[in-house]
């Protein structure tokens, strides 16, 4: 999944850079967290069609987790992951160092 911060001019940002950075920041963590919420965290699903030809499909449909265990198992890693990012970018946009 790859996330892209926007190179257009922030209206109402800061002109200087540490405002202009922390406020894309403070955008992307909301961006992460509604998704978050929402429940519309993508991840890649692994699927066999009736033939048992094997599939990888990118969904943020979160019912695919439940066709497989590697499904429920990936969706998990993915929930982690963008857990992890959202306090990254907030320890970024604080100055500190995430928890691990």
């Amino acid at each position: 999944m790859s996330i892209l911060i926007r190179s257009t001019p922030i209206t109402g940002a800061p002109e200087d850079l540490d405002g202009v950075v922390a406020a894309r920041l403070e955008l992307l963590i909301a961006r992460l967290v509604a998704e978050q919420v929402s429940g519309q965290i993508g991840y890649w699903a692994a699927f066999a069609d009736e033939r048992g030809v094997g599939h990888y499909a990118f969904t943020s449909d979160p019912a695919y987790a439940n066709l497989s265990p590697a499904n429920a198992a990936s969706r998990t890693r993915a929930v982690a992951a963008f857990s992890r990012a959202i306090a990254r970018y907030r320890a970024t946009l604080t100055g500190s160092r995430p928890a691990r």
